[in-house]
């Protein structure tokens, strides 16, 4: 761009002014010619205010772009760290549960379950009372605005082994969501903002954030439960060939206790294998998180009077708050993630320990 192209404001004409300076922008190749010669003060002073603007438009990207640390989740826009790390729907290699098309099918909309469907979840939590809908759909959202309808986090299993099978299952095929996926190596995948109503629970999909862990599941049988994993000079893992090709390849495929397990879950005797060490690092860590950014939610689990975690559905007395955090089963008479194998008192005791009542839990300033 020239400067005698430049408009000209207040009619101005500087079509006499000879350039003597050329500046080259690296970033997008423009040319910027600053004119001084032959002008008068008023002249000169506008010609340099000119060029200093275009000067800035060629800024390079580098220098303007902001850094988001790796370990912050979003709740209604806002960033919130959980000191571990997070890989955001908006990042290279995240998974979004925002397109209305299937990943595996750039060119095919709705999941393969449900063609008439394009999104996967709902924009709105319909527990809310009329007035807070009202506030929320004419404000927008806040996570103070979260405490008023959320105050549980479902923890799954997701049956597939890795993350990246998992959201392929929930967005491509089943046309389903989740908030986030946590990996065989604790990478926190989260694919929506948590205010959205995410399809991941049945009935308590409004009140409640959900969690996908990759896990193959707990089965009838031992040996079903065992069919992913192999004995080795350091002792069961994961199988090489069941995660490869996933996002969990390469994972360190070590159960974090290495017995197997067995339980009743809904009057079903099953066998699993243990999640993890990464994982339950990392589940401990978004739930401290998520507790103190939306203190609606109570940082225990369904437990029975004599102190056992509840083997059947959450008890929700009329009018009293309810142990925030729950497997599927606790939720839903069918479901039996996120099995027998899930360390509930490793859990708790983490958020035991964690100051959860205080403020700790600081948001990063948006630029």
């Amino acid at each position: 761009m020239y400067a005698s192209s430049l408009p000209i404001f207040g009619k101005r004409d500087i079509s006499h002014i000879r350039p003597i300076l050329t500046h080259k922008c690296r970033t997008n190749k423009r040319r910027i010619l600053i004119e001084l010669v032959k002008t008068d003060k008023r002249s000169l002073n506008w010609v340099i205010l000119v060029s200093l603007v275009a000067l800035a438009g060629c800024q390079n990207t580098a220098e303007i772009r902001s850094e988001r640390p790796n370990d912050v989740i979003m709740i209604a826009g806002e960033l919130f760290h959980t000191m571990t790390k997070v890989v955001l729907w908006t990042d290279k290699g995240g998974f979004d549960a925002y397109r209305g098309h299937r990943h595996d099918q750039k060119n095919v909309g709705p999941p393969h379950d449900h063609p008439d469907r394009l999104l996967r979840f709902g924009s709105l939590r319909r527990n809310g009372s009329q007035a807070w809908k009202d506030r929320v759909q004419r404000e927008g959202y806040t996570p103070e605005d979260l405490t008023e309808v959320i105050d549980t986090i479902v923890l799954h299993y997701d049956a597939c082994g890795s993350s990246s099978r998992c959201f392929h299952v929930l967005h491509d095929l089943r046309g389903l969501s989740c908030h986030f996926l946590i990996d065989v190596d604790g990478t926190i995948y989260q694919t929506l903002d948590v205010k959205e109503r995410a399809w991941h629970a049945g009935t308590a999909n409004d009140r409640s954030i959900g969690i996908e862990i990759a896990h193959f599941g707990a089965f009838p049988e031992a040996i079903q439960a065992d069919l992913h994993y192999e004995e080795s000079t350091h002792g069961i893992r994961l199988k090489e060939s069941s995660l490869a090709g996933t996002s969990a390849e390469g994972a360190f495929p070590y159960p974090a206790r290495q017995q197997m397990f067995s339980g009743v879950i809904h009057q079903q005797n099953l066998f699993q294998r243990d999640f993890t060490e990464a994982q339950y690092a990392s589940i401990e860590k978004l739930l401290i998180a998520l507790c103190k950014a939306i203190p609606s939610i109570r940082p225990i689990v369904p437990r029975t009077e004599e102190g056992f975690v509840q083997s059947g559905l959450r008890p929700e007395p009329s009018g009293q708050a309810v142990a925030g955090i729950v497997g599927h089963w606790h939720v839903g008479s069918h479901k039996v993630d996120p099995g027998p194998a899930f360390n509930w008192d490793r859990i708790e005791s983490a958020l035991r320990a964690s100051d959860i009542n205080n403020d700790g839990l600081t948001k990063r300033p948006l630029p």
